[in-house]
């Protein structure tokens, strides 16, 4: 089956967020009235598998070997299957 993850990886609270602070600083030079920018980084993977179960643990051993840093990082993921038209 084919299967498609959705691996969206943001900073723990407590790390600056050099990104979203450069696009509040953008932002208000551009006339909006802005506090806080928070950016995330949103990774979708197509594999082959052969069940839902084994397509949550690959999507949650990709999460924890190459997409985030647990020291730093959260990660949500979200699996579905994906039937071809």
């Amino acid at each position: 089956m084919k299967c498609a993850a959705k691996i969206e990886v943001s900073l723990k609270s407590g790390h600056i967020n050099s990104e979203g602070e450069t696009t509040v600083c953008l932002l208000k030079e551009l006339g909006y009235f802005v506090e806080k920018v928070d950016v995330s980084k949103v990774y979708t993977v197509i594999f082959q598998v052969s069940s839902m179960a084994e397509a949550k643990i690959k999507a949650e051993e990709m999460s924890e070997r190459l997409f985030a840093n647990p020291a730093k990082d959260n990660y949500a993921i979200s699996v579905v299957e994906v039937v071809d038209q």
